[in-house]
């Protein structure tokens, strides 16, 4: 097992992994940041033994780790499960591997909500410094962001190892089940209605409603017949400087679990990103 005390500052191979699952990426991974939330301090060396249908990590020490703030394919889709996971398993079992917990404790399942950190090397040797496995997995469109709040810290860089490939329809991007839903367009709020699941959408905000409880984003000029999106005042406070009345004419990006007609519940910042270049207060 090696140190990474030692920082990188040239950009390697992408690997073995990455290449077989994204062919068309022109740009490899950076080595994994060495301070801050969302990078190596504080990993600790661990080995895989198995990965689960799960996408769960097995550690040759009985634990399990989960990577947190990614979203897989669900069951239904068994022969994309089984080749994300065939792909996993040749990358990282019997591997070393750093890993470094989100929380101090476990989570309800037993796992460890992490993120993982690997060597891109196809022979796992020391020429190669460790990159993030969650970045290699959403770069190469093997999954999505999911927002979890305990992957807070590494929101900002999964969503930028998520783009190239959402952008270019790479992977799951590829299939309509995983695309972003344009809510302008015919029939879209009926197609959200019948969706289950993490759903990202994207569209422009119409208008701001409120109550005693919360702010509605309206993404149509009929609420009742539009995609909205709620803030509950009690979370307000977490998206900084941000007026909800302010956004009336913004393009965002949304992604949540659809509730009661078409509507999504966001109470982190890493659920919902403005893509119209305007910069928030």
């Amino acid at each position: 097992m090696r140190s990474f005390g030692l920082i990188w500052v040239q950009r390697v191979a992408v690997a073995s992994f990455v290449a077989a699952a994204s062919p068309s990426r022109a740009e490899p991974l950076p080595p994994a940041a060495e301070t801050g939330e969302c990078s190596l301090e504080g990993a600790v060396p661990a080995t895989v033994a198995a990965v689960d249908e799960d996408f769960e990590l097995l550690l040759d020490d009985g634990r399990r780790a989960a990577l947190a703030g990614l979203d897989f394919p669900p069951r239904e889709m068994a022969e994309l499960r089984a080749a994300i996971r065939s792909r996993l398993s040749s990358w990282l079992v019997g591997r070393d591997i750093f890993l470094g917990a989100f929380a101090s404790t476990l989570d309800r399942w037993g796992r460890a909500p992490a993120r993982i950190y690997a060597s891109p090397a196809a022979d796992g040797g020391d020429a190669a410094p460790l990159t993030s496995v969650a970045a290699a997995l959403l770069s190469a469109g093997e999954a999505r962001f999911r927002p979890d709040p305990t992957a807070a810290a590494c929101a900002k860089a999964y969503l930028a190892a998520e783009a190239p490939a959402r952008d270019a329809g790479v992977g799951v991007w590829s299939r309509p089940e995983f695309r972003p839903i344009d809510v302008s367009a015919p029939g879209a709020v009926d197609d959200l209605k019948r969706r289950k699941g993490m759903i990202v959408v994207l569209g422009a905000i119409r208008s701001v409603g409120e109550s005693r409880r919360a702010f509605y984003l309206n993404f149509g000029d009929k609420w009742r017949d539009s995609f909205t999106v709620v803030i509950l005042r009690r979370n307000l406070a977490v998206f900084g400087q941000i007026e909800p009345r302010s956004l009336v004419g913004r393009r965002a990006r949304v992604r949540g679990l659809i509730e009661t007609g078409a509507r999504i519940e966001i109470a982190t910042p890493a659920e919902i990103e403005f893509v119209d270049g305007v910069p928030s207060r």
